[in-house]
This record gives structure tokens, C-alpha cells and sequence, in this order.
């Protein structure tokens, strides 16, 4: 069997993980703009909250309790930023690694390239061999 019949299975196979890697990137492209949406909402509802809040009178324990609300509230917008931080590091690794598996499937693609050329080149010269012995038969057999 030539040797760029035996490389393609490995080739189909990172390709495979290089598509399975490629999925996996996407997803984090994705994890990261939800991130980015869930922050947006958060502050949304906190302008809205205080903007509503704050046209309306309220005793001492109403806003001890809008306070403590805030405070949640801007906790959890801290919380979202550290999140989409740590989605963004996350997506950068998955890139990483997305790029080496394509990298590597590129490289055995280039491996078989080179191996279906030289095949090419052999048979070739070997067809040409062929061409020369029979020729050189008849010329033999025309001689006699």
C-alpha cells in the first residue's frame, strides 16, 4: 500500500479532532458573548431599579432593604464581570488548542501531498522504464 494511502486515516482523524476542537472554540466564542448579555441585563435592571426607586418615598426599613438589594444586585454585576473574564481565558485555551489541531491536520495534509507527488514522480518513471523496455524490444525484435 503507497504511503500516502496509509496516511489518510490519520489525516481524516485529526481533522476530526481539529472539527471537534473547532466546536468546542465556538461554544466558548459563545459562552463569552452570554456572559457579556447576562452583564448587560444586570445593569439594565439596576438603572431601571434605582430610577424607579427613587421617585418614591421610603420609610427607614424600605431603604435599608432597597440598599441591601443594590448591594446584591451590584455583587452580582461583579460577579459577571469576574465571569466573563474567566470565559474570555477559557476561549483564549480552546483557541489554542483549536489552532495546534489545525495546524497539525494541515501539516499531515501537506505530508500527503508530498507523498502523492512522489508517488506521481515513481510511477511515472517506472511507466516510462516500461515504455523504454517495450521499445527497445521491438526495436530488438526488428532487428533479428
Amino acid at each position: 500500500m503507497m504511503r500516502s494511502k496509509r496516511m489518510q486515516p490519520i489525516a481524516h482523524h485529526a481533522e476530526q479532532i481539529q472539527q471537534q476542537a473547532v466546536q468546542v472554540f465556538v461554544a466558548a466564542q459563545q459562552a463569552v458573548v452570554d456572559a457579556h448579555v447576562q452583564l448587560e441585563q444586570l445593569i439594565e435592571y439596576r438603572v431601571e431599579y434605582s430610577n424607579n426607586r427613587v421617585n418614591v418615598g421610603l420609610n427607614a426599613l424600605q431603604l435599608r432593604d432597597y440598599q441591601l438589594f443594590l448591594h446584591k444586585l451590584n455583587l452580582s454585576i461583579d460577579q459577571a464581570r469576574s465571569n466573563i473574564e474567566l470565559k474570555k481565558q477559557q476561549c483564549e485555551k480552546e483557541k489554542l488548542i483549536w489552532l495546534k489541531t489545525r495546524s497539525r491536520s494541515k501539516a499531515l495534509d501537506v505530508v500527503i501531498e508530498k507523498y502523492q507527488q512522489q508517488e506521481t514522480i515513481l510511477a511515472a518513471r517506472i511507466e516510462q522504464k516500461e515504455q523504454d523496455e517495450h521499445a527497445s524490444r521491438i526495436s530488438s525484435k526488428s532487428k533479428l
